[in-house]
């Protein structure tokens, strides 16, 4: 293993909690301060640096032979596209009717 290679996966593994962090609007440091848009976009910003890095070093065809960055890069985008509607989805609280 290269040190590259471990700052690449470090870059997208933190990149997953702030998304979730942002995505809850829960308030948690990043680089761009405690607001959820912060978080979001600090998530943007460690998965495009760690997919520019990986294909300066190694070229995007690699990727596809990658299986463990292609899981978690896929897990990300998932993330990145349902998150939100995810979010609102669960996040509801079915109002329990009382009899009184």
């Amino acid at each position: 293993m290269h040190l590259i290679d471990f700052i690449i996966g470090g870059l997208i593994a933190n990149a997953i909690p702030h998304l979730i962090f942002g995505l809850t609007k829960t308030h948690f440091l990043g680089m761009f301060g405690y607001s959820p848009k912060g978080n979001i976009t600090y998530a943007v910003v460690q998965f495009v640096v760690a997919i520019g890095i990986f294909c300066y070093n190694y070229h995007y065809t690699e990727l596809l032979e990658n299986g463990y960055l292609v899981g978690t890069i896929t897990v990300l985008i998932l993330y990145f596209i349902f998150g939100k509607i995810l979010v609102k989805f669960y996040g509801k609280k079915e109002k329990v009717e009382s009899n009184s």
